[in-house]
């Protein structure tokens, strides 16, 4: 991806987020519209949960043990953006232990040093998702420290040490110079100290989703009939169950289908006819997949994480030009001309039924995308970042 001519340039950013290329998500679209313009340090850490004895927990540790494992150069360069680099620091996943979360800390930042002086690398740009990041920020001779709040991890779904992960973001707050959010509740909880706070919703790549290649029906979906109901992303507990299952009840003539990672029971699902679960696809094909859908669907229980929540797929739906029902999230109000929004299971079911009549020309759903593009919002960070460095006073032997 060549940078847009209105992203900053010639800058070494240090970021701190999920692991590069494992799922798409929104600190690794909007970076990729400071590529190659711009030299990224990845930094991929830890997760912020204490690890349980779960089949998901096994495999995530033995992701983390390959990366730290991988040869060096291997790991980044291999299959990597140009001027992207990545490294995984060796660290240990019981933080709420005082000396292992030291341990952690200097790991993390002799690592990031190690990798930042082999770069050339100077007062760099720090970016940083996750909470976790309030113990190395400061430490790395940062020009600027952004924090880009994407959630609140203290209500994710199986969080078990949120008093933790609160303390480690109200430090990482503490030293932000700036924040910036993705939802409105998030904005006005999270605010920066030193300097402005702004909000900036997630973005959605058209290209990727309004023209999606034929993709062959999994096996799963083979003898699946129209009209197909269709949700797409990581069922947790989030996910209305009790909802879902009223809605395929009431809707014998549709397909339901859902695609994703399963972290809560549908067997209460599973034992209708016309519902379908498949396992996660990769983000090439799940337009693919997704355009097999006749509406698509957002069945989330509204709760306190939800209306601090601004879900991807929302935006990826529209761009799908697919009719859209979701309950009634905070985030999702300010595109209820372009969507239905239910209350409760009565008017799910409803809004379903009249979204499978709709025959608005899909142009005409897709107009909501105007200026929420990924490119959209990584030029107005790009402005910001650019804005508060230009207010900082000049730094003796500063890289330019």
């Amino acid at each position: 991806m060549n940078t847009s001519p209105s992203i900053l340039k010639n800058r070494d950013f240090l970021v701190f987020s999920d692991d590069w290329g494992r799922h798409p998500f929104s600190c690794q679209h909007i970076m990729r519209h400071f590529l190659p313009g711009n030299r990224v340090l990845w930094v991929q850490t830890i997760g912020l949960r204490t690890p349980r004895l779960t089949l998901y927990d096994a495999r995530r540790s033995v992701e983390k043990l390959r990366s730290w494992l991988a040869p060096k150069d291997t790991e980044q360069q291999a299959h990597l953006p140009e001027n992207l680099h990545v490294v995984s620091p060796v660290m240990i996943p019981f933080n709420r232990i005082p000396g292992i979360r030291a341990l952690n800390r200097a790991n993390v930042v002799r690592t990031v040093r190690r990798a930042m002086r082999a770069l050339g690398m100077h007062s760099p740009v720090l970016l940083a998702t996750l909470p976790d990041a309030g113990d190395y920020a400061g430490c790395f001779d940062e020009r600027l420290i952004v924090y880009y709040c994407v959630d609140d991890f203290t209500l994710w779904p199986q969080m078990n040490q949120p008093e933790l992960v609160r303390d480690m973001e109200n430090v990482l707050v503490s030293k932000a110079d700036m924040v910036v959010a993705v939802s409105r509740a998030l904005f006005d909880t999270r605010k920066s100290p030193h300097g402005p706070t702004y909000l900036l919703p997630h973005g959605v790549d058209p290209a990727h989703f309004d023209s999606p290649a034929e993709e062959p029906a999994p096996a799963e979906l083979a003898d699946i009939t129209k009209p197909v109901v269709g949700f797409y992303g990581l069922i947790d507990t989030h996910f209305d169950v009790a909802m879902m299952e009223e809605t395929v009840a009431a809707s014998p003539d549709c397909s339901f289908v859902c695609v994703g990672t399963k972290r809560t029971s549908l067997a209460d699902l599973e034992r209708f006819p016309n519902f379908r679960w498949i396992s996660a696809v990769p983000y090439a094909r799940l337009p693919g997949i997704a355009s097999r859908f006749d509406v698509a669907i957002i069945p989330y229980k509204i709760n306190k994480h939800t209306r601090t929540a601004n879900p991807l797929k929302l935006l990826e739906y529209i761009a799908l030009g697919k009719p859209v029902v979701t309950t009634a999230m905070p985030e999702a109000m300010r595109f209820e001309p372009y969507i239905r929004i239910a209350r409760d299971s009565a008017s799910f079911i409803r809004a379903i039924r009249s979204a499978l009549s709709d025959t608005t020309p899909p142009e005409t759903r897709r107009a909501a995308l105007q200026g929420e593009t990924w490119a959209d919002k990584a030029t107005l960070l790009s402005c910001w970042i650019e804005k508060a460095l230009a207010e900082l006073p000049p730094r003796q032997g500063a890289h330019p």
